[in-house]
């Protein structure tokens, strides 16, 4: 097991990394109290809820148990979890356990900071997506029909518990758009990691322990260094949406039913790729490289995917990245360089609208 620290201020968020350490965890340190709630969907209950409960054994431990998918993570969903919460009686002491992927981690980080005006969170990210990236940082919130996570705010864990061998379970096309956000911190930060994720694809899709405990390590090393310098994205931290301006569009495009949020991502960084190389002239080669990579976790039918640009532009205007009144791009100069630009003519980014 492998330890990260995300030092904020005055709080530490240990980020605990390995394979099969929720079976040796001890919860202790990072409980309130004595009641626990552990709150998942029906899709993750079936697999892991037993076994996490069995973690809380010598705690008041109950569960609340969600419908699956992205459609769900509305203000609905939300007041169903604040329902219970209120019903069962409990109070500031209270400990959350957010039990799934982005979805249920945003959700519940969202509803545990909206109870009682805050109580305990403990983040188990359940997908190889939330692991590398949705699980760090803080940021929560749930979706609005005219945009992606536009009611939110930030929200941090006592502790992020990631452990590989929870993705052995987990859908080939869900490990695949996890993927989109592994290969997204290599182009925006790292080069010599974005080769080893190319040089080392076959292993990680086929989750060698090795190979997948470094790329998820990795990721969350980047995401909680940018994090630690810049918590609340009046900055850096708007790095990490790289592609988000795109792929945040292409998700309400598809009603949020169409397309995951990492399907999304990599078709929105397939786009960025494009207009990097229009506006800040990435070299050929390396836009060469960067889709043939993006494109290996692309499906046949999602290659196929098309949209009518003025429609996604509109939507992007609706976008919380916004900057008064121009969209914030995050670009690319170069592999493990990249900036963050507003002002681009639309007709720009009209063009870039393509996967090719």
């Amino acid at each position: 097991m492998r330890k990260i620290n995300l030092q904020l201020n005055n709080i530490k968020i240990p980020i605990l990394v390995g394979s099969n350490i929720l079976k040796t965890i001890n919860p202790e340190n990072y409980v309130k109290k004595n009641d626990v709630v552990i709150i998942t969907n029906s899709t993750i209950a079936k697999l892991y809820l037993k076994q996490t409960k069995r973690m809380f054994k010598d705690y008041n431990v109950d569960s609340l148990i969600l419908r699956d998918g992205e459609k769900y993570k509305n203000i609905k969903t939300l007041q169903q979890i604040h329902d219970y919460l209120i019903k069962n009686k409990y109070d500031r002491s209270l400990t959350i356990v957010a039990l799934g992927g982005g979805v249920i981690g945003d959700m519940v980080a969202f509803a545990a900071d909206t109870f009682m005006r805050g109580v305990q969170l403990i983040h188990i990210p359940t997908t190889l997506l939330a692991q590398v990236d949705s699980s760090i940082g803080g940021k929560c919130g749930i979706n609005h029909p005219l945009g992606k996570n536009m009611i939110g705010s930030f929200k941090h864990p006592s502790v992020i518990l990631m452990d590989s061998a929870i993705l052995k379970t987990l859908p080939k096309r869900e490990f695949m758009a996890g993927m989109a956000e592994v290969i997204k911190y290599g182009l925006i930060k790292n080069k010599s990691f974005f080769k080893f994720i190319d040089n080392n694809y076959s292993k990680i899709i086929q989750q060698n322990t090795d190979c997948l405990l470094r790329t998820i390590f990795t990721c969350a090393s980047i995401k909680a260094q940018v994090v630690k310098e810049d918590e609340l994205e009046s900055g850096i931290r708007a790095i990490l949406n790289f592609g988000h301006t795109f792929g945040h569009a292409i998700e309400v495009y598809g009603n949020y039913e169409r397309f995951s949020h990492g399907e999304a991502v990599a078709l929105g960084m397939i786009m960025a790729t494009n207009l990097s190389q229009k506006i800040l002239n990435l070299e050929k080669k390396e836009v060469d490289k960067i889709k043939q990579l993006i494109y290996s976790i692309m499906s046949e039918e999602l290659l196929k995917s098309e949209f009518q640009p003025n429609d996604l532009v509109k939507l992007m205007s609706a976008d919380k990245k916004k900057k008064g009144d121009s969209l914030n791009f995050i670009l690319l100069s170069s592999i493990g360089e990249a900036q963050i630009l507003s002002d681009i003519q639309e007709s720009d980014i009209i063009e870039s609208i393509k996967l090719n």
